[in-house]
């Protein structure tokens, strides 16, 4: 798995204590609904602080203050924690310092209207890019989005390309988006991994152990795969290099708040 040879390449380096200290931690409730085109994200976040800083998206729906307060100043590698995503944010975090030159950085800035879009168009652009129109598996180029972002899905419409979403918000299971983007049931993501020329997936898949799997089916059936990460966003070395074809790193904080962000993409070389 992914995230175990995270685990290991942390264990097995050279890295400094230094590197390895937990120094900040916050938990944070996260409503946001950027324009008409989204509906309202209600997530949990949690944000972790090492010499650099990592996030990620939690399902956990109460940090306990107490218990993060006795990680303070400790280093990883004398923890066992059992939060997924309280690990993910601090591997993050310890990683942000030590990935690889970008093969193409974006920095969006302003309000976070103009960047929800402009965001978009970066991701529309990098699944577009992975298309082979030589090799479809359909009349015209499907896109699953798994993990609806409806200005994601909009870009990609008004480009003229076929798009079906995956998630589990029975709020928009079953409505068709801008009138052409079906919305089906999460569980069934595999199957449309299978039928699709790219799936645009999130970097909340580690957290919830679904990677591995989403990567394994979509090269058996020769999907590409591209990575927007919030949550996990310093990894995408290792996404790319086990299976991924493209991450779309955003470090924290993210376009949802004002001012300036820097998008980090990686693709499989």
């Amino acid at each position: 798995m992914i995230l175990d040879k995270i685990r290991e390449s942390i264990r097995n380096s050279n890295i400094s204590e230094e590197q390895l200290i937990i120094r900040g931690l916050w938990s944070v409730d996260c409503l946001f609904k950027p324009n008409i085109k989204e509906r309202t994200f209600n997530y949990k976040f949690i944000v972790a602080q090492t010499i650099g800083q990592g996030c990620a998206y939690s399902m956990v729906t109460n940090y306990d203050v107490k218990y993060l307060e006795t990680l303070m100043g400790k280093s990883y590698l004398d923890l066992k924690l059992e939060d997924t995503a309280l690990e993910v944010a601090i591997l993050d975090a310890i990683y942000s310092t030590l990935q690889r030159k970008p093969d193409r950085v974006v920095e969006l800035n302003g309000n976070s209207v103009d960047k929800a879009e402009d965001r978009a168009k970066v991701v529309a652009e990098e699944a577009i890019m992975l298309i082979d129109n030589n090799n479809l598996k359909n009349e015209k180029p499907l896109v699953l989005n798994v993990g609806v972002v409806g200005n994601i899905i909009k870009e990609l419409v008004d480009r003229d390309i076929d798009v079906i979403g995956a998630d589990f918000d029975k709020e928009i299971v079953g409505k068709k988006l801008f009138g052409k983007a079906e919305v089906i049931y999460g569980d069934r993501t595999l199957e449309m991994v299978k039928k699709c020329d790219v799936a645009i997936i999130t970097g909340m898949t580690l957290t919830t152990n679904t990677l591995d799997e989403i990567i394994n089916t979509a090269r058996s059936h020769n999907t590409k795969l591209v990575m927007f990460a919030e949550t996990g966003s310093n990894l995408g070395d290792f996404y790319v290099q086990n299976g991924v074809d493209c991450v779309i790193g955003e470090p924290f904080p993210f376009y949802i708040f004002q001012g300036k962000n820097t998008i980090n993409i990686f693709r499989k070389r």
